[in-house]
């Protein structure tokens, strides 16, 4: 499972992999290999306390859509709701904790040998990593998690749409929600041309849906792959998978506000203060010399004909090893 996720990250990286890569790499959103139907319909029996035919209408054997921790398939209701049914894979508890264990010795040995894990706090966002993996393993959390973002979002009207639970067929291994008919973003081209609809249009509307996720509400999906988003079919986009999905308090937010503001002004002296505000900080810190870093870093990508991309994030995290800081994991 950790092993499919980092191929997931890899994937959305083509600064970092040559296309070639980041495509093969791509089919881990949701192309992983399906368990069988008789090991899934145990999992359902054992979970909802019957037969699948007893709770369900119908059922489709064959899945929508297969990931790392489970799969997706589309059921209807006796009371005629559609519905998109999420169940975990059979043993899965096992192989995540013996991938977490590797992960934590992993990053225990970076820290005893290499000064940029000291620096970025490796132990610290394997154990954030641990907890994030353990909380999506039990489906009644990212239950939970659908309601909040949901709660905290604009009207039903907004762009973008976040599927409605059923909380009394949601246990720790089965996710029972609405379903959203449409096509995964990183498949829907065809789609898009076909319904000529407007890519920076649908670009603005879901960066300004997270954007007021992470700053204003506090509660974001973690996780936006290509394979978690999709174009519907009445040309809106769907954001599905909230088993990951961050929080952050009131002055953290804060902190990334005036980061964000002090990035558009230009204000190196702004965003020092900022970016120290909301990371971990050694006792010592040249606070000067990482003012004209930012300054240099703000110069290159944000000034005049400059254009920002992925390599920026690189370098503006190179900035945070240099000088000792750490990314909080909620923040990471």
């Amino acid at each position: 499972v950790t092993f499919v996720k980092l191929g997931q990250v890899l994937s959305t990286r083509p600064d970092l992999l040559a296309p070639e890569f980041t495509d093969e790499l791509g089919r881990l959103q949701d192309q992983a290999s399906p368990a069988p139907w008789s090991q899934v319909e145990q999992v359902l029996g054992a979970e909802l306390g019957g037969p699948v035919e007893e709770v369900f209408a119908r059922f489709d054997r064959e899945p929508l859509a297969a990931a790392s921790v489970a799969q997706v398939h589309a059921a209807r209701l006796r009371s005629g709701a559609e519905v998109a049914v999420k169940v975990q894979r059979p043993g899965i508890r096992s192989v995540v904790e013996r991938d977490l264990d590797i992960v934590a010795r992993l990053a225990r040995t970076l820290e005893r040998r290499t000064r940029w894990a000291r620096a970025i706090g490796a132990g610290d966002l394997a154990n954030g990593f641990a907890d994030a993996v353990r909380d999506e393993l039990d489906f009644r959390v990212e239950a939970g998690n659908m309601a909040a973002v949901a709660a905290a979002s604009p009207t039903s009207h907004s762009a973008v749409r976040v599927p409605a639970p059923q909380p009394p067929l949601c246990t720790q291994r089965v996710l029972v929600m609405q379903r959203l008919h449409g096509t995964p973003l990183g498949a829907a081209d065809a789609v898009i041309a076909e319904q000529a609809l407007d890519r920076e249009a649908l670009a603005c509307e879901l960066l300004g849906f997270m954007l007021r996720q992470i700053m204003v509400d506090g509660v974001f999906h973690a996780d936006p792959h290509p394979g978690n988003v999709m174009v519907l079919t009445d040309g809106r986009l769907g954001l599905l998978d909230f088993g990951s999905v961050g929080r952050l308090d009131a002055s953290v937010r804060a902190a990334l506000q005036r980061l964000l503001l002090a990035m558009n002004r230009g204000d190196p002296l702004a965003a020092s203060d900022a970016l120290l505000e909301l990371m971990l900080r050694p006792d010592e810190i040249d606070q000067q010399r990482l003012e004209r870093a930012l300054g240099q870093f703000m110069a290159r990508y944000l000034g005049p004909g400059a254009a920002p991309g992925v390599r920026m994030f690189t370098d503006l995290f190179r900035i945070v090893a240099e000088y000792g800081l750490s990314v909080p994991p909620e923040v990471a």
